[in-house]
């Protein structure tokens, strides 16, 4: 099926199953309100003959007719359509990605691992060059549990199940008994998903998230990585047949469990925890690979003789212990499957160790496995079958390489905490050893010359707890935690510790001192988060001061000369606006990137993005392409955020294809010398202009949001934004400050652009670049330039457009509306309605399109396809938050207002859906 009759099947069963569990009444209902809103966007239907204003204003009646439980079965069938919708997109994009492949074969895909190899050897990039990005060669995906994921795990689930029952749908030979039974399993699918509440109960816990992050490891990225790993093999045996990739070079990390910073939910406790169940998936993933190849291993000794190095592995496990003696007996004449069995015996005993409470020190440890234990035998054995069977060679093969990738930790858990909460605690902890009174309430170069004289004299005796508050006592037991971690599983299993604010050199070494003192500072990598604009700009003489510190240069030895250096998106767009915070992060990164190479030390950039474009989202392979020249040198780390882990990794085949194009453009902007085009065609004038735009665009930008009197009240009544704060979407509170009221400073930057999502503005995606482009009506030309040469500038515009394209300021003026200062809100409206024309002439004008994204069709389709859907759900909420905000103060926690937020939830989660983003 294509597309559209996809689309037409699921909401036709959609439409079945509303009239069926509710009423033929209420369906109508639904489809009266469909109409209209079509009607409004002048599109085909029923209603279309009425004018579109007159039919937004019957749309807008008959939602302010619903009673709320008739608004909440509306709501919930716009959503549940989303939720089909993308599943019958995703099922689409699968089968146009295979035609594809087989179209274009044998010549690579566009964006692919194969097509980047063959474009350096064509470039002119030589066997050395290519050897020595290898061996830099280094990526790593970060997951992160951001609350953004608008969907419960159970939804999650259930969409699964459909698709699969779609692709078993569209297999070309059913029979029609067969046919019928797969519709029927698809209209149960249906079924269950609309009898399933969607709004979570309560806030999810830290291990709940935890586990839907481990979730997509163990279904999803077991398996896509060692197939990229085929790829970048496969091409380097075709373009470079000499050269052979790094062991291990793309590898997840995870901050779930781990990420402490404004979260009071991430305890010493939970990250022990965390780490179990890392480890758990791990071990248990391996073992259950393990015990199935035992199953093919059947080979017997006398047809296939072990290699004497297998007979004396199998010599030395006696005498066996109880729970493999058992074995022997059985496979006695099957010495390949033996030896398997007695691996995944003994991570069948290592599952059973009690990892949390050796972590807690509360129970000693005993020994434990190592990797090298199972691959050492996995490699012999791999020699051994080779000349066999090529399958089970290939078999051995991919799991040897799962042991390489995911080791017995499945991914690193990284460390993140505040840099105001660190210096807090060992202020603290200082002036109970009576060795500074008043260290965190010290200028940063004191601070830093303090640590200076710490780390130069041996750590002082602590006691368990030491200092008087509970944070610094559990900032300390993380302390604690990463010691016995290390000691009692090694290092692998944990990432950076990643410091968030970080703004001077102070807030690196106060870490390494908790560190030293804990026992857990070698190797450790240390990594300041700089975010907001003047700490990116700062960024440089900060690093440049650390690597200063004689303390900190022996420390960086011991790492291997690398330091890590995280860029946020969000709090930098928060802060500036769209256009000065991807200039001050470009900006940042090259001036990082020389500070490093000027100190001899290497580099590795993390960059923190979301889902969205303000918050740096965006095409991967786009994204990362448009990163300065010079900056990335085969290393390359970002996180993957909240709802866009469901969006890019829930199907194997969407997984593959995102993972290609983020390894395609690390290779190809990694191309060493004068074979990077970008780094011959950069232009000084260009940069010049760029300058000048951002400041323009910053002036704008922060005159509205942080100039304007009111702006905040306005914010507050023009979007949802209170109920955000209320949802149960994640372990973490809104603001950084749990008890502190909402506002533009103290709100994260998540909530924030959710916010303006959910209300239709999409202001942080866009806001400025108008203003930006037409200050400077001279350098039109230049700016044409720019886009056709310069692709950073190129992303620049074309994810703005994709902001303006989601945004639509006829349903935000419905939003608008709401501001109980009328004179207020038309002033601020209007202000930004001026902005976004400006925006959207000007981009126009630099793409030579007549309409936003008429250069690419598809999303131009699925926008136009879903804007008449989404808009009944705007409405709606809307009129509910009219309906909540307008009962008296004492009945706002009432039955009633229950009601209407369980509505409002619904009409959250699919505007989430239909635009395909939340934060």
């Amino acid at each position: 099926m294509d597309l559209s009759a996809t689309i037409h099947l699921l909401a036709d069963l959609l439409g079945e199953v509303i009239g069926q569990q509710e009423s033929p009444a209420l369906f109508e209902i639904e489809e009266r309100i469909r109409a209209l809103a079509k009607a409004r966007r002048a599109a085909d239907g029923p209603a279309a003959d009425l004018p579109p204003e007159q039919a937004a204003s019957h749309l807008a009646a008959a939602v302010a007719a619903l009673a709320p439980d008739h608004a909440r079965v509306v709501a919930a069938a716009f959503t549940l359509y989303f939720d089909l919708v993308n599943l019958a997109e995703d099922h689409s994009r699968v089968l146009a990605l295979r035609q594809h492949e087989r179209d274009r074969h044998p010549a690579p895909v566009g964006e692919s691992v194969a097509e980047a190899v063959a474009r350096l050897r064509s470039i002119g990039v030589t066997d050395s060059q290519m050897a020595a990005l290898l061996r830099e060669l280094r990526i790593e995906l970060v997951l992160t549990a951001h609350p953004t994921e608008a969907k419960r795990r159970t939804t999650l689930s259930q969409l699964e199940r459909l698709s699969a029952a779609l692709r078993a749908l569209d297999s070309a030979d059913l029979l029609p008994r067969e046919r019928d039974e797969r519709a029927a399993t698809l209209r149960a699918e249906v079924t269950a998903l609309w009898l399933t509440d969607r709004a979570r109960t309560q806030r999810p816990t830290v291990t709940d998230e935890v586990r839907t992050g481990l979730y997509f490891i163990g279904n999803i990225f077991w398996h896509a990585l060692p197939r990229i790993y085929a790829d970048l093999d496969s091409a380097l045996a075709r373009h470079y047949p000499g050269l052979r990739a790094p062991q291990r070079w793309l590898t997840l990390a995870s901050w779930i469990g781990g990420d402490r910073d404004g979260n009071p939910n991430v305890t010493a406790e939970v990250t022990a925890e965390t780490l179990r169940l890392h480890r758990g998936l791990a071990v248990e993933t391996h073992r259950a690979a393990l015990e199935d190849l035992s199953r093919r291993l059947s080979y017997s000794a006398h047809r296939l003789p072990p290699p004497p190095e297998l007979q004396a592995w199998l010599d030395s496990r006696h005498p066996l212990p109880e729970h493999a003696a058992y074995l022997e007996m059985r496979y006695t004449t099957e010495p390949y499957r033996l030896a398997v069995s007695l691996l995944a015996a003994d991570l069948r005993n290592a599952s059973r160790d009690k990892m949390t409470a050796h972590l807690l020190g509360t129970e000693p440890h005993a020994a434990r496995v190592h990797t090298a234990d199972f691959t050492g035998l996995l490699d012999l054995m791999a020699r051994a079958t080779r000349r066999a069977l090529e399958h089970t060679h290939h078999l051995l093969f991919t799991i040897r390489r799962q042991f390489d990738i995911f080791d017995l930790h499945a991914a690193r858990l990284d460390l993140r905490e505040d840099s105001s909460r660190l210096a807090s605690a060992l202020g603290e902890i200082l002036r109970a050893l009576n060795i500074d009174l008043h260290f965190d309430e010290a200028e940063d170069s004191a601070r830093a010359e303090t640590l200076r004289r710490l780390l130069g004299t041996p750590p002082p005796a602590l006691a368990r707890r030491p200092g008087v508050t509970t944070e610094t006592a559990e900032t300390w037991a993380l302390f604690q935690l990463l010691a016995r971690a290390r000691n009692v599983y090694g290092r692998e299993l944990l990432g950076p510790f990643i410091i968030s604010m970080a703004r001077g050199p102070a807030d690196v070494l106060t870490v390494l001192l908790l560190a030293r003192w804990a026992g857990c500072a070698e190797g450790l990598q240390i990594v300041p988060l700089f975010e907001t604009l003047a700490d990116l700009e700062a960024a440089p003489r900060i690093l440049a001061d650390l690597f200063a510190h004689d303390e900190y240069r022996a420390h960086l030895a011991a790492c291997n000369g690398e330091q890590m250096v995280m860029i946020g998106y969000s709090d930098s767009n928060k802060d500036g606006g769209y256009v000065a915070a991807n200039w001050a992060l470009y900006r940042a990164q090259e001036a990082i990137a020389q500070t490093c190479r000027r100190h001899n030390v290497r580099l590795t950039l993390f960059h923190g993005r979301g889902g969205t474009v303000a918050r740096g989202g965006g095409p991967a392979h786009q994204a990362i392409r448009a990163q300065p020249p010079g900056t990335i040198n085969g290393r390359f780390r970002l996180t993957e955020q909240g709802e866009i882990i469901a969006s890019r990794y829930a199907d194997p085949d969407i997984a593959h294809r995102h993972l290609e194009q983020i390894v395609s453009a690390v290779l190809l902007a990694s191309a060493p010398g004068p074979s990077s085009p970008v780094a011959a065609s950069l232009q000084p004038r260009w940069r010049d202009a760029l300058a000048q735009m951002a400041a323009s665009a910053r002036d704008a930008y922060r005159g509205l949001v942080y100039d304007t009197p009111g702006f905040t009240d306005y914010w507050r009544s023009a979007t949802p934004i209170d109920e955000i704060s209320r949802l149960r979407f994640g372990s973490r509170p809104a603001a950084r400050r749990g008890d502190a009221p909402l506002s533009v400073s103290t709100i994260r930057a998540i909530p924030w652009v959710f916010s303006w999502m959910q209300s239709r503005f999409n202001l942080p995606g866009w806001y400025g670049l108008g203003s930006a482009l037409s200050a400077r009506p001279d350098i039109k030309n230049l700016q044409s330039e720019m886009y056709s040469a310069w692709p950073f500038f190129r992303a620049l515009i074309n994810n703005a457009e994709m902001s303006l394209v989601k945004a639509d300021l006829g349903i935000a003026v419905l939003y608008s509306n709401l501001v109980p200062e009328h004179a207020l809100a038309q002033t601020i409206f209007d202000r930004i309605r001026e902005e976004y024309d400006r925006t959207r002439e000007a981009v126009l004008a630099i793409t030579g399109q007549t309409e936003l994204m008429s250069a690419q069709t598809v999303i131009q389709r699925s926008v136009q396809r879903r804007n008449p859907y989404v808009d009944p759900l705007n409405y709606i909420q809307v009129e509910m938050l009219r309906r909540l905000r307008g009962l008296p103060e004492a009945e706002r926690e009432g039955t009633e207002a229950e009601g209407l937020r369980e509505v409002i939830v619904l009409t959250i989660n699919g505007i989430a859906s239909g635009l395909k983003n939340t934060g």
